[in-house]
């Protein structure tokens, strides 16, 4: 217990001081109730996430810690809590016959997008792109995301979740060397599933203040920056090109976002809330 104990206390630690570490900037809406701040490259706007599961936490564990090397923060017969770089991730273990799974990704480092695709594969295998994703400059299973001057790759955990390192060019946070676990930043998106995508983004932007991303933007749905995304996504089949494709489904999900006003936003009719944790500069 004492070693755990520690770690929640390190983790709590890292959390304040990265709530500390971000800089106030005027809002885009004026409608917008409460305004959240934009994020220097080096501090995630997703301070954590909560997760339901139905697969074996010992499995949920061996993945994350052993093949991806993060840190164990907690294990219970209930919870799993690990540190996805400096994102703190609880799957919280659950009877639903869903098999709830989600959409998360990670920012790393702009220029080892090559690196961690290789890092990637000696653990697990990588998701095939579609046609409309490759690149020809880079391997088949790297994706480029043109309106996000980004490349990223896909791979699915023990619970069937939809994992992505994802490189951002437009972001100022190469890094030299090899690509190893410290090069998983932390989360920078998280996928809520929704009915109308642009009707809920717009709700992001009334209450939390979040703006379409990227600025130029026509269709709302990506809503903040590259430090953090919500993203609003339909009930739609992902991974047509695998011989197992699935469909996005809903199930309860929780996160903490960095924000200036300390409050709780749910969604109407759908079980996701969104704490924001106030910055006390």
């Amino acid at each position: 217990m004492k070693k755990v104990s520690r770690r929640l206390f390190t983790r709590n630690m890292m959390l304040s001081a990265m709530v500390l570490g971000m800089h106030p900037v005027v809002s885009c809406s004026r409608s917008a109730r409460s305004k959240i701040q934009a994020i220097s490259p080096v501090q995630p706007r997703i301070l954590d996430l909560k997760l339901l599961t139905s697969a074996p936490l010992d499995q949920m564990k061996e993945f994350y810690v052993h093949k991806l090397e993060m840190e164990l923060i907690s294990h219970t017969d209930r919870e799993l809590t690990v540190m996805g770089g400096r994102t703190p991730i609880t799957f919280v273990k659950t009877a639903d016959a869903g098999d709830p799974w989600y959409h998360f990704a990670f920012n790393i480092p702009e220029n080892k997008i090559l690196a961690a695709r290789d890092w990637q594969l000696s653990r697990s295998p990588l998701i095939p792109t579609p046609k409309d994703k490759i690149d020809v400059k880079y391997p088949e299973d790297v994706r480029h995301f043109r309106h996000w001057n980004a490349h990223s790759v896909f791979f699915w955990d023990p619970a069937g979740n939809l994992l992505e390192y994802i490189a951002r060019h437009d972001m100022d946070n190469g890094a030299t060397g090899s690509f190893t676990n410290k090069d998983i930043l932390y989360v920078s998106e998280i996928a809520f599933v929704v009915d109308d995508q642009a009707a809920e983004a717009k709700l992001l932007n009334k209450h939390l203040g979040l703006t379409p991303y990227p600025a130029s933007a026509g269709f709302w749905w990506a809503m903040g920056d590259e430090s953090g995304l919500l993203l609003c996504i339909p009930k739609r089949i992902w991974g047509e090109n695998t011989p197992n494709p699935k469909r996005f489904g809903v199930h309860r999900t929780e996160a903490t976002i960095a924000g200036n006003d300390d409050k709780v936003y749910r969604y109407d009719n759908f079980p996701y809330s969104v704490k924001v944790k106030k910055n006390t500069i």
